[in-house]
């Protein structure tokens, strides 16, 4: 009995901690927002919103190998076998995924976005169909079908026209698709690294690359006081806890086991949105497209999980 309990709560502990990361990444959409707010950029100022994530994500990377630090109660080590996994991330996790996110939520709502990003874990099936890792089976195409649905009702506007701008909605598709692909790199890298530490080097670098791109592409941030300068420490916690415990879940459990998780990002991101930029959430399309990604991502996951239980 005892052993039972205490194999129930390590499974709770987990579980608990997926949640906790998709709550952080649902209030980093808003958070994003009210951020390009207080330090006064505009849309069309690309490069100062590139600067604004790359410091973003390199002081992220500080704070995740602090985290290691504590969790792991060991010293965060650099060493010629890191170089590998380290760019890989740098350019996915990072570089690509949060560059076309930063760029969509310009012109695309906090709410949207969050939505959009968890279609994600769909790619994150295609890619592990490609490389071998999972089977491709009639419950994941039509869990598939049911995300692309969702998306396609989620862009339905009031006149029932079809919204997806190449800038917008696109490139949030396209952050979700480097997303996916980086939880398959930590899966493959973490069997050799620590995850968190893993985490903290590759935001250091991606972040440093953005924020140099940033800078000499004429970006400039202008500082908002101390008080609204937080969202950016925010932002920076949301980054090094999120993906740091992400990973370290994706090193001790299938893919496909964690990124069913993903699912809740939406439903935080819409709650935050609401909360923090008081968006009209409430609309039939964001409700509508929500269930729709629930219901896939859980079919594709749901077989996967019954037979890990037995």
């Amino acid at each position: 009995m005892k052993r039972n309990e205490k194999t129930n709560s390590k499974t709770n502990l987990w579980v608990l901690i997926a949640i906790l990361c998709t709550a952080l990444w649902g209030s980093a959409s808003p958070a994003i927002k009210l951020g390009y707010d207080f330090f006064q950029l505009e849309s069309t100022n690309v490069y100062g919103i590139l600067l604004f994530a790359g410091i973003r994500f390199f002081g992220s990377g500080f704070l995740a190998l602090i985290l290691s630090r504590l969790i792991t109660g060991k010293k965060p080590r650099l060493y010629k076998g890191l170089t590998v996994p380290i760019v890989a991330l740098a350019l996915t996790q990072t570089i690509a995924q949060y560059y076309f996110f930063y760029m969509a939520l310009t012109i695309v709502t906090g709410s949207t976005a969050a939505l959009i990003s968890s279609t994600g874990t769909f790619f994150a099936v295609i890619f592990a169909v490609i490389i071998g890792i999972e089977v491709l089976t009639a419950r994941k195409i039509i869990g598939i079908l049911l995300g692309m649905l969702g998306i396609v009702v989620l862009n339905l506007g009031p006149d029932l026209e079809l919204i997806f701008r190449w800038n917008g909605e696109l490139f949030v598709l396209l952050s979700a698709g480097c997303y996916a692909l980086a939880n398959i790199l930590v899966k493959r890298f973490s069997k050799d690294h620590e995850p968190i530490a893993l985490t903290g080097y590759q935001f250091i670098l991606g972040g440093a690359i953005i924020s140099l791109i940033g800078y000499l592409g004429g970006g400039r941030l202008i500082w908002p006081g101390f008080g609204k300068s937080l969202i950016l420490l925010h932002l920076m916690i949301v980054s090094s806890v999120a993906y740091g415990l992400w990973n370290m879940l994706l090193q001790r459990h299938d893919v496909s086991k964690v990124v069913i998780f993903h699912t809740l990002t939406p439903v935080f991101g819409a709650l935050f949105s609401w909360i923090i930029l008081a968006e009209d959430i409430w609309r039939w399309q964001i409700l509508v497209a929500m269930l729709l990604i629930a219901l896939g991502i859980m079919l594709i996951n749901w077989k996967r999980q019954n037979e890990a239980d037995n």
